[in-house]
């Protein structure tokens, strides 16, 4: 969709019946993507893990992955690459010399994806969908300001202390069955009877590994699946009952807090063009 020789921006769709869609070959390129739905996603000695709308995948130029199922969608992600050399001068300002040493600049296969970078992202590939010639300093500047934040996190997640392979795997089974069912109406229970661990044992490890609560995760999912439904243009209250509320207000108080507006302002903007992303910081 957009390809300036320093950044470049796509979209991703793979069926799970494409017989390629277990194993699609290395990544061509250095790219972070934003799932719209979730899989699962196995990077060459790491561990797998849930890809969906809450984390940001990271690829490194012809690293091998392979994909698993859970959305029946498959995989739908929107991707954005950037020129190595870029992505290594970024890199060097959080890590001097890892860069250098490795071909794998990425130094870990995903971070957490934080509302305002997802609210960033969408907005610049409506910005490239709407038909109109883009505008490349607007593009350029919001795809490295995002992933300023991505390497920040990325390198500082490096840095923390990580779970066992057993209680990390916990929390990536319990991601995936919130995806399956963020619109239902579950108790803790259901989620620690559907994972085999204790409720306890659950909420402990699924705060210390993904920063937030249960609770605050199935909100995000249905907060960031409802930013596609209000860009097409649909009805707030419609848009709010398909995402798992219960009301329109509990639905745009929560959508007020994670993205700085109410939906209605949100879908005004979708269709004003242009919007600064993320404060900037590209490459500092």
């Amino acid at each position: 969709m957009f390809d300036s020789g320093v950044v470049s921006a796509g979209e991703f769709r793979c069926p799970v019946d494409h017989p390629r869609f277990e194993d699609t070959g290395p990544t061509r390129q250095y790219c972070f993507v934003f799932p719209r739905n979730a899989c699962w996603i196995e990077q060459e000695g790491s561990a797998p893990f849930v890809a969906d709308s809450t984390v940001v995948p990271l690829y490194n130029q012809g690293h091998p992955y392979r994909r698993g199922p859970i959305s029946a969608d498959g995989d739908r992600t929107d991707w954005f690459g950037v020129a190595p050399a870029v992505l290594r001068d970024m890199a060097a300002a959080f890590a001097p010399g890892h860069a250098g040493r490795t071909a794998s600049i990425f130094p870990t296969p995903c971070v957490p994806a934080s509302a305002e970078m997802f609210l960033a992202q969408r907005f610049v590939f409506h910005h490239l969908r709407s038909g109109a010639p883009a505008d490349r300093l607007y593009v350029e500047e919001t795809i490295l300001g995002v992933l300023s934040d991505v390497l920040e996190r990325a390198f500082g997640k490096v840095a923390a202390h990580p779970l066992s392979p057993a209680q990390r795997d916990i929390v990536q089974r319990a991601r995936e069955h919130l995806n399956r069912t963020c619109r239902r109406r579950e108790g803790i229970a259901d989620v620690a009877d559907a994972v085999g661990a204790s409720v306890f044992h659950l909420c402990r490890l699924f705060r210390r590994e993904t920063g937030v609560s249960l609770h605050a995760y199935r909100t995000e999912l249905r907060l960031r699946r409802s930013l596609e439904w209000l860009q097409d243009g649909g009805d707030i209250l419609t848009v709010a009952l398909e995402a798992g509320f219960s009301h329109h207000s509990h639905f745009t108080a929560a959508f007020r807090r994670a993205f700085g507006v109410v939906p209605s302002g949100f879908r005004a903007m979708a269709s004003a063009g242009p919007r600064p992303g993320p404060a900037d910081r590209a490459g500092s």
